[in-house]
């Protein structure tokens, strides 16, 4: 391979990286229900959201059906005054309309008195004894 066919193709593959790059955030995943909302699975396990970051559009009725891995987790969302304690054995579905655009927090605060969570919750900001923890999640609406 000359020198000058080595240069076009890696010039073509740097091409290609920044098309994919240029894309943006990808969709966040959900499930389009029979009545029209979109429903987000969203778990709450090891210092975090999972999914920490959801897309919706405005005008959106959302859905979300939240799974605590936490002995106690309490739900909340001050801008759509949601504030929900999720059981430890069974989701709890919250639901709100994307009324207006920007950037939106929702928080999770957990506990758990497993030994194994306290250096979990220790790494992510909880106590030292391992009682409690702040998580932090973000919703976009466009």
């Amino acid at each position: 391979m000359t020198r000058r066919s080595l240069l076009s193709l890696t010039a073509g593959i740097t091409i290609v990286v920044l098309a994919a790059c240029a894309t943006g955030p990808q969709p966040s995943a959900y499930r389009l229900t029979p009545d029209g909302a979109k429903e987000f699975a969203l778990r709450m396990d090891q210092g975090n959201f999972w999914p920490s970051s959801i897309s919706v559009n405005q005008g959106d009725r959302v859905r979300f059906v939240i799974q605590s891995y936490y002995q106690f987790a309490q739900f909340s969302f001050p801008q759509f005054n949601l504030n929900r304690q999720i059981p430890h054995d069974a989701p709890e579905t919250v639901e709100f309309v994307a009324t207006e655009r920007g950037w939106f927090s929702f928080y999770g605060y957990v506990s758990s008195p497993v030994a194994a969570a306290r250096l979990t919750l220790a790494a992510f900001g909880g106590g030292l004894d391992g009682s409690d923890l702040t998580i932090q999640g973000r919703l976009t609406v466009h």
